[in-house]
């Protein structure tokens, strides 16, 4: 009788033990835990619970991530701003060398691709990647295309993380897109069939949906395309009433929601404004006027429409051409765009980024550079 009281005992003192260990580690950064899977099996046994490293992702800090292709050095470089030191990793593939780049960013994860057409996931924080088979459908493949581009997105009801692939239809002017996914963990690509409405430029992933601007931007029946990825069905909505569409439009997310970013101006003739409306959550149809922002203008050789409009650390950060940064901060007085930091030596992307240890289970070889 005195044994069986004393296993009870510790098996509570135990749990209590577990349970003290994992909000210790709740409150750790994900580059700490990284190491801390490698002490011991119970250890490995917590930090890989799916429960645990999605709770963890949700109290991560947004945080800002250029990355760039150092051709002059051979190497790729990803910088996380908003870092405690801003910190730079240089990366290098298993794989051989090659010039890549980031489709998208999803927790914690990075999207990568080539101009082969080959893509490859990968977690800078835990050192981890995942080499995906060769899509179906690689021709044309860039950083820039509009007509073949992936996009790594996330189910919340099934946990599962899925990259989509759109590409070209069978006949290039059908305006339709072609559309397979790759569930990780699955293996295999699976086609998914073709929609109307080719891609005018590379989507954006909120929330389980994946969206794109279609073909004819500029009248009236303009439209934005949806995928749901968790049903895996796609869907239309038409674009909000306005007066004109300017030179541009573009899909990016803002504070976890999907907003239609509307440059009006022509490129020779500043200035020229950006205006910012929001998809409302609850009804998914109508949308909310945010910010209006006059761009600030440079040469008109290096003047470019912003290539990524994101939402960090309570400021909005415009990329206005490929090595340069600006950011607007919304509770400031003035709604001018200003320079965010010096020119780089190179092109970079901008991302959003959370660290994370979602898992890969797969080497791929990081190194600080201090």
């Amino acid at each position: 009788m005195g044994r069986k009281k004393s296993r009870r005992v510790d098996e509570n003192n135990r749990l209590i033990c577990d349970d003290a260990l994992t909000e210790v580690f709740r409150r750790l950064p994900a580059r700490t835990l990284a190491s801390c899977r490698l002490v011991c099996k119970s250890w490995f046994s917590v930090l890989s619970d799916p429960h645990f490293i999605y709770d963890h992702l949700s109290r991560g800090q947004q945080k800002l991530l250029l990355f760039a292709n150092d051709r002059v050095r051979d190497r790729s470089l990803a910088m996380v701003l908003a870092d405690d030191k801003d910190s730079m990793h240089q990366l290098s593939s298993p794989m051989a060398s090659r010039s890549i780049f980031v489709h998208n960013s999803c927790n914690g994860l990075l999207c990568l691709g080539d101009s082969t057409g080959a893509v490859e996931l990968l977690n800078p924080t835990t050192g981890e990647s995942l080499v995906l088979p060769m899509p179906m459908y690689t021709a044309g493949s860039s950083q820039f295309s509009s007509c073949n581009w992936h996009c790594l997105g996330f189910c919340p009801g099934t946990k599962e993380h899925k990259v989509v692939h759109f590409y070209p239809g069978a006949q290039i002017d059908s305006f339709e897109v072609c559309c397979e996914i790759y569930t990780v963990g699955a293996g295999v690509w699976r086609q998914i069939g073709c929609f109307r409405g080719a891609p005018t430029d590379r989507g954006v992933h909120v929330n389980g949906t994946v969206y794109y601007l279609t073909k004819f931007r500029y009248i009236a029946s303009s439209r934005i395309n949806y995928l749901n990825l968790e049903s895996e069905n796609f869907g239309t909505m038409m674009l909000p009433p306005r007066k004109s569409y300017g030179g541009h439009c573009s899909l990016t997310e803002l504070e976890g929601r999907l907003c239609l970013v509307v440059v009006e101006g022509a490129l020779e003739d500043p200035p020229r404004t950006m205006d910012i409306l929001m998809l409302n959550s609850d009804d998914k149809q109508s949308w909310t006027h945010r910010y209006h922002l006059p761009l600030p203008w440079f040469m008109p050789s290096c003047y470019f429409t912003p290539k990524h409009t994101l939402f960090h650390d309570g400021k909005i950060w415009v990329q206005l051409s490929a090595r340069n940064l600006c950011c607007h901060d919304p509770s400031s007085s003035s709604e001018e765009l200003k320079r965010a930091l010096t020119e780089l030596d190179f092109p970079f992307s901008t991302h959003t980024f959370t660290e994370s240890i979602v898992p890969l289970r797969k080497d791929y070889f990081t190194k600080k550079i201090q």
